[in-house]
């Protein structure tokens, strides 16, 4: 088992040998997620937790982005940023340590049902599927690589409880709140699938599977209650980042293979949303021994129907449930239950494996057509070689159509401002100022009733204090900027992001699903060891 982990290994890294190279590469959101990594950092280290709104994206101007986006990826980060590594190779860490990891994962968890060479198959083939390196090479998704870690520890759980072993309830549970910090749409994609996976598998004390599940999202509830709940306050209500149509394809289009770096799968420079050769031939061969060997086993039968399902879902006949299903445009690209095409290709060839003779050789031979099928595309369009300071001063917003501005901003603010604080109308005199980081104190002594405007969009969470008391925020102008009323004399403002009742509810439900969790999983430790 030690050889295959090993071989596991080298060969995810032979694949990832462009984050080895000096500098970064261009992708859809890779340099966006070092730029937003970059002020998460900054935020987190003012004091802001868990991180939601950060001060210097959209010009300056604050964005709210990271209420609404997966955040694990960027507490993940910090671990190599803390240990002395910039934003860029902080990013890369993380990018190469995911993707090494999710082999070795789903190593793990296929080798709780079959024999090490089919487990090491499957985890080849998690790793050399074409939209595996859309996403590393083309995309730059780091939140759906780092979800692709927790999909085959929770799967692995799921065999471990089928055995018994109880220990591994309150394990999945972390698991499941994992991924949903990771990917939040790759675990609405996932997590039904997997729940229907765990009732197949497991034929008694169901109900415990169900607790695992609702303990998992409690303990996430401090993440998506809130992106929840905000929503409503945000342009993305009211738009939509993608048509559906755009992303639709045909069936030639998920078997042929191609290669492309646009950001649409049809078009001049389309980028390829095939679903990969061997995943392909493995499915028909599934389908072989399901017929002529007359197997019957439920998850099989569940696992075709969903990998035929998603595929379906990702061509243009599909557009009528796209149009019509509520919901289900949450998912935003049809290309991403590729995602589930991959996690399922992975476990049958492991099946297939398992049911022929020659398992070694055979597995050889898959791993080798994976790899000779695959290898061409690990390799990015332009590399590039900035400074962390490119990255750590860029005040893009990081977002394709700015859709986490608030709806009060009817113009977006298109320089940025001379100073954070202003006296736009009465005569008033800043005298000293401290701007940190969502917080910001100043000392100002007005004449006369004044105005002063904050140069921050406003945001649920925003207070303005003045001596000691909070003061009432109007934001109804132009660029939804704080504004609020000084009265004549000398006073001290302090103007802060702090928490919304929700957000507060939310991050408590998360304690205390943490709390519960954490000591049924000592309890069980417990009993295990003694």
């Amino acid at each position: 088992m030690r050889s295959q982990i090993f071989l596991i290994i080298v060969f995810s890294l032979i694949a990832l040998w462009p984050f080895f190279k000096t500098g970064y590469f261009e992708s859809h959101d890779g340099e966006w997620m070092v730029i937003r990594f970059s002020a998460f950092h900054q935020t987190l280290v003012s004091g802001q937790i868990p991180v939601r709104f950060v001060d210097r994206l959209n010009n300056n101007y604050g964005y709210p982005v990271l209420n609404f986006l997966y955040p694990l990826p960027f507490y993940l980060a910090e671990i190599p940023k803390i240990l002395g590594f910039g934003f860029v190779d902080s990013i890369k860490i993380v990018f190469v340590i995911s993707t090494v990891a999710s082999a070795v994962a789903m190593f793990w968890a296929l080798s709780q049902v079959f024999y090490k060479w089919a487990s090491f198959t499957g985890a080849i083939l998690y790793i050399f599927a074409p939209y595996r390196f859309v996403d590393l090479y083309v995309r730059g998704s780091l939140g759906e690589i780092v979800a692709f870690v927790f999909l085959p520890l929770i799967f692995g759980a799921i065999f471990k409880i089928a055995k018994d072993q109880k220990i591994f309830l309150p394990v999945m549970a972390f698991l499941i709140s994992f991924l949903i910090l990771s990917h939040n749409v790759i675990a609405v994609i996932f997590l039904p699938f997997l729940l229907v996976v765990s009732l197949i598998i497991i034929k008694k004390e169901k109900w415990q599977i169900i607790s695992s599940f609702v303990a998992g999202i409690l303990i996430a509830s401090f993440f998506w209650i809130p992106a929840v709940y905000d929503l409503k306050f945000v342009k993305l209500s009211e738009i939509k980042v993608s048509n559906v149509v755009d992303h639709l394809v045909g069936i030639r289009e998920l078997t042929v293979p191609s290669w492309g770096y646009g950001p649409r799968p049809i078009g001049l420079e389309s980028f390829s949303p095939q679903v990969g050769l061997i995943a392909l031939a493995i499915v028909f061969s599934v389908l072989y021994l399901r017929f002529t060997k007359k197997t019957g086993e439920k998850l099989i039968n569940f696992m075709l129907i969903i990998f035929t399902s998603s595929f379906f879902l990702m061509t243009k006949y599909s557009l009528s449930f796209w149009q019509y299903i509520p919901g289900i445009d949450i998912i935003q690209f049809p290309w991403r239950f590729l995602s589930l095409n991959i996690f399922i290709a992975a476990f049958l060839v492991a099946y297939v494996i398992n049911h022929v003779k020659e398992q070694k050789l055979i597995a050889i031979i898959i791993v080798l057509a994976a790899i000779i099928s695959t290898i061409v595309y690990t390799k990015p369009k332009t590399f590039v070689n900035r400074d962390d300071g490119f990255y750590s001063t860029n005040e893009d917003s990081t977002t394709v159509r700015d859709e986490y501005l608030p709806l009060w901003v009817k113009e977006k603010p298109k320089s940025r401002a001379n100073q954070k604080i202003e006296i736009i109308s009465g005569d008033a005199q800043i005298t000293s100022s401290e701007i940190k980081q969502t917080n910001y104190k100043a000392a100002i002594t007005a004449q006369n009733d004044s105005t002063i405007q904050i140069n921050t969009i406003y945001f649920p969470g925003w207070q303005v204090k003045i001596d000691g008391r909070k003061t009432s925020i109007d934001y109804q102008n132009q660029n939804g900027l704080i504004t609020f009323q000084l009265p004549q004399g000398v006073h001290e403002v302090i103007i802060k992001y702090n928490k919304t009742p929700v957000h507060l509810a939310s991050e408590i439900i998360s304690l205390v699903a943490i709390i519960v969790t954490g000591s049924y999983l000592y309890n069980l430790w417990r009993k295990q060891n003694s």
